[in-house]
């Protein structure tokens, strides 16, 4: 068991080094994740940008016949076949509590921009939206959120579930907080997190964040209920009192 797991750790490692030494190759792609979390649901929008020879290698193989131009029914087959297994894959993208929650795709929308046309080196954006339900919510009690990472994400952005605290998270380089309508958003780049499996150290490219719900007098209308209740027992107080000498 002992050996096996230092052989998974050592895999991991492999895996670490060699996509940090395969950057400067696909320097011509690049990724951003956004992950909009709610109580019952996630919205996950993955942003594809090609450039160079990688752009030029994609519209090639949209381009069926071979004619040198991406047309519009060429990009919709490439729609077709790349969701013809439902879009299962993206189940791999995000995992909450360890599993314990249950995503299932909703629905899958891709739109191209810059495909269609001349097969070149011009820049070409791809935009994936995956809708996810859950089995369970998230916006009460203590949750964790796994996301996949890869060196050429470049932005990953994460909006919490309202009425959620952050406790903690691990894997973003350059990570920043900021507030979005009263919720969290945490957003860096795709970095290395690094964790322990057994008592052996573990390495991976993916985002790991813990939250939980956030505590009552926390919420944005603790405040305006306090401040009544205490306008309330003054009043009380200062009736009371006036009653008392008009005894």
């Amino acid at each position: 068991m002992r050996d096996d797991m230092v052989q998974k750790n050592i895999f991991l490692i492999l895996i670490v080094l060699f996509c940090c030494f395969a950057i400067p190759a696909s320097a011509e792609v690049s990724f951003t994740n956004d992950i909009d979390l709610y109580g019952d649901s996630v919205t996950f929008t993955l942003i594809e940008t090609y450039t160079d020879e990688n752009a030029r290698d994609f519209r090639d193989e949209m381009d069926i016949d071979g004619d040198g131009v991406v047309n519009a029914s060429e990009t919709g087959k490439f729609e077709e076949d790349y969701l013809s297994n439902g879009g299962v894959q993206f189940l791999e993208y995000i995992m909450l509590d360890n599993g314990s929650v249950q995503l299932t795709i909703d629905s899958i929308g891709i739109h191209f921009e810059g495909a269609e046309g001349q097969v070149n080196s011009s820049v070409l954006n791809v935009t994936t939206t995956v809708q996810y339900g859950l089995d369970s919510t998230i916006s009460s009690g203590e949750h964790s959120i796994w996301v996949l990472g890869h060196p050429l994400i470049n932005k990953i952005e994460l909006v919490l579930p309202d009425g959620t605290e952050l406790v903690s998270y691990d894997g973003l380089d350059n990570s920043s907080q900021s507030f979005k309508g009263g919720r969290v958003v945490l957003e860096g780049a795709s970095g290395i997190r690094s964790f322990m499996n057994g008592d052996m150290p573990a390495f991976e490219y993916a985002v790991h964040v813990d939250i939980r719900e956030k505590p009552f007098y926390k919420n944005k209308y603790f405040l305006p209920i306090l401040i009544i209740i205490e306008i309330m027992l003054a009043s009380i107080a200062l009736y009371i009192i006036r009653m008392n000498k008009n005894k």
